[in-house]
């Protein structure tokens, strides 16, 4: 019942906040449709929402980037579109690292590729704990939609697949159009199928790595 009432109101703050369509949330949250128009009948997008998002997928444009900010000069120094999924992977990875260690965590890593912890993180306080990190580079939200997201889904035998529990304490999403690191708990985002989206709460939230 917990479960359902998170994904519940990750649900209802897609539709209100981000204002996706429906079809948008069940796609990033993997809710049957049936269910979906339960929980949104008090919040229905406005005929002009709906002819916008309809418009816009059909033009091929880019929802909105609310939330994003300003373009960051890392942004501007490169043609986004020429890079590959190696070189995003490792401008992520480089781009965590360096906020790891500003935030004084021991940082190690796997020399092997396909782990699935980017890098393990000690944390230098009396408790000593140890977290693994997954680390993506965020993706941009069909046309037509809201934020940018990141994926919880990975490779396994040629096919994708949801992360499991332990295979990530934490899984942080990098944004070069910001130059913004997004800190989820393997917790924030259990309630959800296949993706997350960037928010403000999320954004540079090292401090969730801080044992209470």
């Amino acid at each position: 019942m917990m479960k359902d009432a998170k994904v519940r109101d990750e649900c209802r703050r897609l539709r209100i906040e981000e204002r996706l369509s429906s079809a948008e949330i069940v796609r990033r949250t993997g809710v049957s449709k049936s269910t979906l128009s339960g929980w949104l009948k008090d919040i229905p997008l406005t005929d002009a929402e709906a002819r916008a998002i309809a418009s816009n997928a059909h033009k091929g444009k880019l929802g909105r980037k609310k939330e994003r900010g300003e373009k960051s000069k890392f942004f501007e120094m490169v043609d986004v579109k020429s890079l590959t999924r190696l070189d995003k992977a490792k401008i992520a990875e480089a781009a965590v690292l360096f906020r790891l260690c500003l935030n004084r965590f021991v940082v190690y890593g796997s020399p092997f590729d396909g782990d699935k912890a980017d890098w393990l993180v000690e944390s230098l306080d009396e408790k000593g704990r140890t977290y693994r990190i997954q680390v993506r580079w965020t993706k941009e939200g069909r046309p037509g939609n809201g934020l940018p997201f990141v994926s919880l889904l990975c490779v396994e035998k040629g096919k994708m697949r949801r992360y499991k529990k332990g295979e990530f304490d934490f899984i942080v999403g990098y944004c070069l159009f910001n130059d913004t690191a997004y800190v989820y708990s393997f917790d924030d985002v259990a309630h959800l199928k296949a993706t997350v989206s960037i928010s403000g709460e999320a954004a540079e939230a090292w401090h969730k790595m801080r044992p209470r």
